[in-house]
């Protein structure tokens, strides 16, 4: 569990704010990119925090460190080849999230390099950032049911599967929640967060 100190919570909701509008926003574009105007008629083709946050996924990701934007309505009938734009489309949100990691890093490390960082406010912020963009997009990719990763495999099922698995919904929902409250989840992700941590760091090493 995350310490519910008043003020890193004040810090997180900026980060959220950020981090679940870029992912929302990127999974809109790419599935647009792909001919579905499903998203676009949503209002979900926009950076507005309104169009992409979740109640549940917000509280979620403030009490636990996991957490998820809103669900994306797309429609894979317009895909040009269903199955393989709805495993890539997986993959758009977390790509953006990894792409903001980076970013926000090097602005991290750029502004500490130029003794910019007086505030203790501004690096909070920017590191709830970097921790989110770079957890959910892990998260996200957690090839297993119910968490979204699953998505990448989903369609590749038998389509007698895909329909059980969309049945056993308020099911998928409460076994969900169950294990995000475990630490299974940290167990998975902390490490792989360390390593993507390594991986900025050297690249943005060799760039300042």
């Amino acid at each position: 569990m995350f310490d519910l100190n008043p003020i890193q919570i004040l810090a997180s909701i900026p980060a959220i704010i950020i981090v679940f509008s870029v992912f929302g926003y990127a999974e809109a574009k790419v599935a647009t990119w792909f001919g579905d105007p499903t998203p676009r008629m949503a209002g979900r083709l926009t950076l507005s925090p309104l169009a992409h946050l979740d109640l549940i996924g917000t509280i979620c990701i403030i009490l636990v460190g996991f957490g998820w934007p809103k669900g994306m309505a797309i429609n894979p009938s317009y895909f040009k080849d269903p199955r393989r734009d709805m495993s890539l489309l997986a993959f758009a949100g977390p790509i953006a999230g990894l792409i903001t990691g980076f970013v926000f890093t090097f602005i991290y490390v750029l502004l500490g390099n130029l003794n910019l960082m007086q505030s203790p406010g501004l690096p909070m912020v920017m590191q709830y950032i970097i921790l989110y963009s770079i957890g959910l997009s892990i998260f996200c990719l957690i090839p297993f049911p119910p968490l979204p990763g699953f998505n990448i495999i989903l369609p590749w099922l038998p389509t007698e599967w895909q329909i059980k698995y969309y049945q056993l919904g308020m099911i998928n929902l409460i076994f969900f929640i169950i294990l995000i409250n475990t630490p299974i989840i940290s167990i998975v992700i902390r490490p792989l967060q360390q390593t993507i941590f390594k991986i900025y760091f050297a690249i943005i090493g060799t760039i300042l």
